[in-house]
């Protein structure tokens, strides 16, 4: 059974790890409910390909603001600095492919498994704290402060 996690007041659910794809890539399909959004963040060992399925993302890549749509993808290359935000309080939904694969650990150590059933929030500062310690150990810079 795939693991939900929550990191950044998302919820993503682990499809598949690096485990079962021999480091190609890591799947997950992630949804937020409600206003959410990473810190502008830049990943030094792996490309992220989003999907949107429901609702719309606003991206910061390199500074330019994109609107991301149901039936659209983005590409963010690493490298790139980047932050991803649900702004219209409305719920969103979106397929994220990281190649290769690795980002399924910060998941995992910066973030926190979701108990059956458990409330979805904003980040309490726990929890940015433990991002920010293990944000390094996975090669991705957070580049303003949250």
């Amino acid at each position: 059974m795939a693991k939900e996690f929550l990191l950044a007041g998302v919820v993503m659910k682990r499809l598949l790890s690096g485990a079962e794809t021999d480091g190609q890539f890591c799947l997950f399909e992630n949804r937020s409910d409600g206003a959410s959004r990473t810190p502008i963040h830049v990943h030094a060992d792996d490309d992220e390909t989003i999907y949107m399925m429901v609702g719309e993302m606003q991206a910061i890549v390199g500074g330019q603001t994109k609107v991301v749509r149901a039936g659209e993808t983005l590409f963010l290359k690493r490298g790139i600095p980047h932050q991803l935000m649900n702004v219209s309080g409305a719920p969103m939904h979106y397929i994220l492919l990281c190649t290769p694969s690795g980002f399924e650990g910060f998941v995992a150590e910066g973030g926190h498994e979701r108990a059956d059933g458990a409330a979805v929030a904003p980040p309490t500062p726990e929890d940015i704290a433990r991002m920010k310690s293990a944000a390094p150990r996975f090669g991705i810079t957070l580049m303003q402060a949250w």
